[in-house]
């Protein structure tokens, strides 16, 4: 049985895709029920794109800047989406892989 992670991080998506699909030039979870699902795909984008909007460059002096207080102002939108997708992965899950939400718990407790 196979591991979902769910972890934020800059440009990398909430689920984590630890392998290569040479056939579709792409990273995999390595479930296909998952990689496949265009739900999963959408908000996996839509977390990405928030959580990284977060961090600036060159900024302030600073190489790399994260930004907590937009962060914490965007808790309730980042709340919704993972719930969202952690829904989805219950809806889809066919019994071969597990669910381990890294992020839900830490975002709450911003």
């Amino acid at each position: 049985m196979k591991t979902i992670k769910i972890l934020l991080d800059f440009l990398a998506g909430p689920i984590w895709k630890p392998y290569y699909n040479s056939k579709t030039n792409k990273d995999s979870t390595g479930v296909d029920v998952v990689d496949n699902d265009e739900e999963i795909a959408k908000l996996n984008d839509e977390i990405q794109d928030l959580y990284s909007s977060y961090y600036y460059f060159d900024y302030n002096g600073q190489a790399c800047y994260f930004d907590e207080k937009q962060e914490r102002a965007d808790k309730d939108k980042m709340l919704s989406l993972l719930n969202k997708l952690n829904n989805r992965l219950n809806e889809i899950n066919d019994g071969s892989f597990i669910v381990d939400d890294r992020e839900t718990e830490r975002v709450r407790a911003l």
